[in-house]
């Protein structure tokens, strides 16, 4: 579903960059991740810090048997300001990761500090909370919901410069999914094209097709083989490339980080030693 807003204009969840190559997920009144881009682009070191809260409500067993249209009553829950939604189009929409669920488990970068490798292809989820035990009673209680086959997905949020998904809520439904070995539901939020955009890409789209087409008629009529293949071929691409624009991710906003890299630091005196030095 997409969601058209005109308000905040700041959320209380945001990203904020310093520099360059800083940047920091500031949630209320305390930053809660903070993120450095390696030298010549090739990951992201990060640090998880204490504090954060998730943006959604507990989600009852009632709730969830119930089965209600996720997306909507998630959008319903977001739309009350805790998330980081603001002023522009955004999409929410079912995700599944395209591996097994053998690789949610390596891609989970769940320590509170570590490097995320862009040159190796990471591509994966960053939880906002250390992950709980299976034994604490939000987990066996959603556990028994996996086995039901109805627990409640969990909230990623698509943040470009991380190439890759924030957990904001479902920690412990996450834990529940892993341990009774099932591939958690999830849906994913992200900035998303306007009207406007869309309208102005497809029309790109449709005159490169254009010059496309007329230049295959022009081989048709000078009897070239393979052409009608290549037309079908053409065809198939730009039904592809029609429907795929709306679905398209804009890049994360980011507003400037108050004290720029002076502030970046401080908070970032928390790191571990050797937090954010450059891979050799």
């Amino acid at each position: 579903m997409r969601l058209g807003l005109d308000a905040p204009a700041r959320p209380r969840l945001r990203v904020e960059v310093a520099g360059r190559d800083r940047f920091r997920v500031w949630q209320e009144t305390r930053p809660v991740l903070l993120g450095k881009v390696a030298r010549g682009n090739y990951g992201v070191h990060y640090l998880r810090l204490p504090g954060y809260v998730p943006v959604l409500p507990p989600i009852t067993a009632a709730v969830a048997r119930a089965a209600p249209s996720w997306p909507h009553r998630y959008a319903t829950w977001l739309s009350g300001g805790a998330g980081p939604l603001h002023t522009g189009w955004w999409a929410l929409r079912p995700w599944r990761p395209s591996w097994a669920e053998a690789v949610w488990r390596h891609e989970l970068a769940a320590d509170p500090a570590g490097y995320l490798d862009w040159c190796a292809g990471w591509q994966g989820v960053l939880p906002m909370r250390p992950p709980p035990g299976t034994e604490q009673g939000r987990v066996k209680a959603y556990r028994k919901l996996a086995r039901e086959g109805v627990l409640p997905p969990l909230l990623l949020w698509w943040v470009s410069g991380l190439d890759g998904w924030l957990l904001l809520d479902g920690h412990a439904r996450l834990a529940a999914a892993l341990a009774e070995e099932v591939l958690p539901p999830a849906l994913e939020l992200s900035l998303a094209p306007s009207p406007g955009q869309i309208d102005e890409r497809i029309g790109h789209v449709t005159r490169n097709e254009s010059v496309i087409a007329a230049r295959l008629e022009r081989d048709r009529g000078a009897g070239r083989p393979g052409v009608d293949g290549a037309a079908r071929a053409r065809q198939w691409h730009f039904g592809a490339v029609y429907a795929g624009v709306p679905a398209e991710r804009e890049r994360t906003r980011a507003w400037p980080l108050p004290g720029g890299v002076p502030a970046w630091a401080e908070a970032a005196a928390a790191a571990p030693p050797g937090w954010a030095a450059d891979p050799g």
